[in-house]
C-alpha cells in the first residue's frame, strides 16, 4: 500500500526532479515514520492517504517541501521550519565552518537576523563553552527560533530590529557578529524561482542594490565589537567587492573570502 502510494505522489509531482526523494518525505512525515520502518506498516489509514495526496498537491503549486514537512537539516541538525521564516540553506553551513574556526573559549557571539536559528544551534551544538545572542525582528520567525533553541543554556532570543541603531549600542565587547542578511536586488526579486517566492520577502530583499544590510550593519554594530573581534557576512555570490569595499570603509581589517560547494564566494570575514 505504501509503495502505491509512493507511486501516486511521484506522478503528481512527475515535473520536479527531486520527486522520489520528496515522494518519501512527504510519505514519513505524515505517517510519523522513517523510511526504514515502511516495510514493517502494513496498513494505511484512508486519512493517512488523503493527507499525503494534499501536501503531494500543495507541492505541485510550488509550495517548498520544507514548509510541508515542517522540518529540514543544516549542519546536520534538525531544523523546524514553516511560513514566514527562511529555510535554512547548505551555502549558509560555510558561515558556521568559519566561525566555528574563529570562535574561542568564553567567547561572545552575536547572530544578527537568526532567523530559524540555524547558525545559532549549529554554534551551540558544537561550541559549549560560548555565549551566543539571537537577534530577530519578525514574530513568524522568532516562533521557531524558540522551537529550534529551546533548551540551548548558552543562547539568548532576542527581540530586535538589527537595523536599530539603539539596539546596537546595547551589546559590547562581542567577539563574533554573524549575519547572514538579505542580500537581494530589486531585479533578482523580481526573477525569483517558484518555491522562493513562498519565503518571506524581509528575509530576501536587501535594497535595490542589495547592500542596505551590509552597509548598515558594519556601520552600526561595529562599535559593539571588541578590537580583534570578527564580524561574517553571508554575502551573494557577486557582492564581494561591493562588501569588501564597505568593511574597508568601515575601518575592518584581514578581510577574507571563503567559497561553496561550488566554488562561488559566499562568506566573508573581517577583522575589527
Amino acid at each position: 500500500m505504501i509503495f502505491k502510494l509512493k507511486k501516486q505522489i511521484e506522478e503528481i509531482l512527475k515535473e520536479k526532479e527531486t520527486n522520489k526523494l520528496e515522494a518519501d518525505l512527504i510519505i514519513s512525515k505524515v505517517l510519523k515514520i522513517n523510511k526504514s520502518e515502511w516495510i514493517l506498516k502494513r496498513d494505511i489509514k484512508k486519512s493517512q492517504v488523503k493527507s499525503c495526496l494534499k501536501l503531494a498537491e500543495k507541492r505541485k503549486k510550488g509550495i517548498p517541501i520544507q514548509y510541508l514537512i515542517e522540518d529540514w537539516e543544516f549542519y546536520g541538525l534538525p531544523i523546524k521550519v514553516g511560513p514566514g521564516v527562511l529555510i535554512p540553506r547548505q551555502d549558509t553551513e560555510i558561515v558556521v565552518e568559519v566561525a566555528l574556526k574563529l570562535i574561542k573559549k568564553n567567547d561572545k557571539v552575536l547572530d544578527l537576523g537568526t532567523g530559524s536559528g540555524c547558525i545559532a544551534k549549529a554554534i551551540a551544538k558544537n561550541k559549549k563553552d560560548v555565549t551566543i545572542f539571537a537577534v530577530e525582528k519578525y514574530n513568524k520567525a522568532l516562533k521557531y527560533a524558540k522551537k529550534n533553541l529551546k533548551n540551548l543554556k548558552t543562547v539568548e532570543i532576542i527581540k530586535g530590529d538589527v537595523l536599530n541603531e539603539k539596539l546596537a549600542k546595547k551589546f559590547y565587547n562581542i567577539n563574533i557578529i554573524i549575519s547572514n542578511p538579505p542580500y537581494l536586488t530589486k531585479s533578482e526579486m523580481k526573477n525569483l524561482q517558484k518555491e522562493v517566492q513562498f519565503e518571506p520577502t524581509s528575509s530576501l530583499f536587501g535594497g535595490d542594490d542589495g547592500l542596505t544590510y551590509y552597509k548598515k550593519i558594519s556601520s552600526m554594530w561595529k562599535n559593539s565589537l571588541k578590537k580583534g573581534g570578527f564580524l561574517i557576512f553571508e554575502i551573494g555570490y557577486s557582492q564581494k567587492d561591493s562588501v569588501e569595499k564597505i568593511l574597508i570603509e568601515n575601518s575592518f581589517l584581514e578581510i577574507k573570502c571563503f567559497k561553496d560547494l561550488t566554488r562561488k564566494n559566499r562568506v566573508l570575514a573581517a577583522k575589527k
